[in-house]
Order: C-alpha cells, then sequence, then structure tokens
C-alpha cells in the first residue's frame, strides 16, 4: 500500500481522539517512513507503543475484498448453505442481518439464493429458523450481542469470512445454533506468534476482555471490505483497557473510514524531497507543528524544537538545498546584513550537519 494512502487511512482513526493535536509525517525517500508528532501522556505514549506493532501486522495480513470477490464469494456462500440445508429446506428459513456489513451481504444473498420478500421482511414466526448473516466473524462477539435479542429459534450464523475454530465454538456452546457457515477461512497467526506461550496468551485475552471475549479468541486477517474494516483493538497498560487500533485502508476505499460530518481527519505532512546536495539526512523525519519545526533522528532518538529564526532557516536549507539560496530566500524575509546572515545560517548549518540531522553531499555548498 502506498504510504500517502496509509496515511490518510490512519488520519480517521478514532485512535486519535485520546490524543489532540497529532499530526501524522510521512517521508517517501529515501527510504519511507511514517511517523506522528504530537505532545503525549503517558496513556498516549503506550497507545502508540502498541499501535505500532500492531500496525505492522495488520499491514502483513491485510485481506482487502473488493465488490467483486464480494458478490464471488457470495455465491460460494450460497453454496455452502445449499451443501448444508438443501434448497428446498432454505426455502422454509427466514433470513435478517448484523448492521451494517451484514445488510450488504444479505443483500447479495438474496438474489443469489432467489430469496422470497417474506423470507426477508418481518414479522418472522417464533418457530421458523433463521439465517443470521454478516460480513465476517473475527471472536463472535457482535453475534452474542445479536442473539442476545432474539427468542429462542433455531438459528444459522452465515457469514463471508470467520476462522474455523470460531464457527465450532458457535456451534457447541449455543444450542440454538444448528449451523455456523462461512463461504472461506480466515487464518490465526496468534499460534506462530506466541509458540509454546499461545495457550497462556490466549487465556489472559480472556481474563481482559471479560464478556466482551465472544466465542473464540485469537488473531485473524486484518480484514476490509469497500463497505467496512473490522475494528481491532489492543490492552493499554497505562489507561488499562482495551481501546480501538488504527484503520489502515484509504477513505477513497472503504465508506467506513470516510469522516463522519463535523469530524475532521488529524493532519498528513509529506516530508518534501530536497532539490540540492545539501538536504536533510536520511535518518531524519520532519515536520511542523504550530509554528515550530519539529526534527527526529530515527536512528538515536533524539529530536530537536526549531522555533523563529531556526524554523525558518530550516525551511530555507530544506526548500533550497544549497547555503547561497537560502541566504538569498531569508534575505527577502528578514532586515539583516547579508555578511551576518550568511555567518548565522552557516553556524546553524554546521551545527546540525554534526548533530547528524542534515548531510551535505557536495564540499561546494559551503563557499568561502
Amino acid at each position: 500500500m502506498d504510504l500517502t494512502a496509509l496515511a490518510r487511512g490512519l488520519s480517521t482513526s478514532h485512535a486519535w481522539k485520546g490524543m489532540p493535536g497529532a499530526t501524522l509525517l510521512v517521508r517517501s525517500t529515501p527510504l519511507p517512513v511514517l511517523g506522528v508528532v504530537g505532545h503525549f501522556d503517558a496513556a498516549a505514549e503506550a497507545r502508540l507503543a502498541r499501535l505500532g506493532p500492531q500496525l505492522a501486522g495488520a499491514l502483513a495480513h491485510l485481506r482487502y475484498v473488493s465488490y467483486s470477490q464480494a458478490e464471488e464469494d457470495c455465491e460460494l456462500l450460497a453454496a455452502r448453505l445449499v451443501e448444508r440445508f438443501g434448497r428446498e429446506e432454505l426455502r422454509r428459513f427466514c433470513f435478517t442481518a448484523i448492521p451494517r456489513g451484514g445488510l450488504i451481504v444479505l443483500g447479495m444473498l438474496a438474489y443469489v439464493l432467489g430469496l422470497e420478500h417474506t423470507q426477508l421482511e418481518p414479522p418472522y414466526p417464533p418457530e421458523t429458523p433463521m439465517v443470521v448473516v454478516d460480513d465476517c466473524a473475527l471472536s463472535g462477539y457482535r453475534f452474542g450481542r445479536f442473539m442476545s435479542r432474539w427468542e429462542s429459534r433455531r438459528t444459522v450464523f452465515a457469514h463471508l469470512y470467520s476462522h474455523p475454530d470460531l464457527r465450532s465454538a458457535i456451534e457447541v456452546r449455543d444450542p440454538r445454533v444448528i449451523g455456523c457457515v462461512a463461504a472461506r477461512d480466515l487464518h490465526d497467526r496468534a499460534p506462530e506468534l506466541h509458540g509454546e506461550g499461545y495457550g497462556v496468551w490466549r487465556e489472559r485475552q480472556r481474563d481482559k476482555l471479560g464478556d466482551d471475549a465472544g466465542y473464540w479468541v485469537g488473531l485473524p486477517d486484518h480484514l476490509c471490505f469497500p463497505w467496512n474494516e473490522a475494528d481491532v483493538t489492543f490492552w493499554n497498560p497505562v489507561a488499562e483497557r482495551f481501546e480501538r487500533g488504527w484503520s489502515v485502508v484509504p477513505p477513497e476505499s472503504c465508506l467506513k473510514n470516510r469522516p463522519a460530518p463535523g469530524m475532521e481527519p488529524i493532519p498528513v505532512q509529506v516530508q518534501p524531497e530536497g532539490p540540492g546536495p545539501l538536504g536533510p539526512s536520511p535518518r531524519v523525519l520532519f515536520g511542523e507543528y504550530g509554528e515550530d519545526i519539529v526534527v527526529g533522528n530515527m536512528e538515536t532518538k533524539a529530536s530537536f524544537s526549531l522555533t523563529g529564526v531556526a524554523a525558518d532557516m530550516w525551511k530555507a536549507v530544506v526548500e533550497h538545498g544549497s547555503l547561497e539560496a537560502a541566504v538569498a530566500k531569508l534575505s527577502n524575509e528578514y532586515e539583516v546584513d547579508e555578511g551576518v546572515l550568511r555567518a548565522d545560517l552557516r553556524g546553524f548549518v554546521e551545527d546540525l550537519l554534526a548533530r547528524d540531522l542534515l548531510e551535505r553531499s557536495d564540499v561546494s555548498t559551503f563557499p568561502s
């Protein structure tokens, strides 16, 4: 995924509500880097520390399902239902959906199965088996909440994606469920990630989640549809609670990730590429924060805030790529002797070179 597209997806995430003023920074070259700048309390720092590895895992296991793929999978789901219950038997079933993604899948499924209006519209006779449709199931939590509001009836849970162990757990634990059917399987990467500690990890997750644990605990593929990106959570040890993770798919590829009315995504700054021999070190990520320039060395973890004249000097050097061009730029902004300005700028640049925040690829950058 393109880094700027990823940043647009991240910028709409609910996780930023606890980090007001945060700004995403994107560097495209020489190596792509994504960072965030802001004033963070202990809970926010813990949040960012957990979100980084979670983001890496989500990107490594991202499974984007296009509309055409969803249509194909709806046909496969229909075939699974016919295989399990028979086409004639399905004509006696009623169908409903878990909002919101389930409604889209049910619309497709209704056409594939040729469902009648009476099978889709309430009131539903209590003795009639009910097929509950969703786009995916990661833990079964949403299905469990949905079932808690239903009167006792025979139920089939039908969806596009889930892990086989989740489907088995639902059928075993809920006697009302006469079938749990998915079009395709999801992979659980938790056993590979935790190795021999997998069992202990699962129990700890269940203890932390409590009533929100659902039917199954794992780390399935990160699913996204044109209408929905599956929610993920992480444990914040400072806040001592589970929190929602980042959205990764850009708004133009997922309806759910488009900002709600009145909600603004956090700013995304793309770091400019230096045009000349004098410019930011490849180990540096920088961006504007208020009226300051924040510069961070990603190897040493040191960061610096440049204010006032220093911020203007940095902008001039980055924009023009040479000492002389930067002097000419600043001469138009400050009423100061050009010789004094050149000396001050040279001292500023030499200091940042020593700190490995700037780099010089041409010795002629510094004329005597």
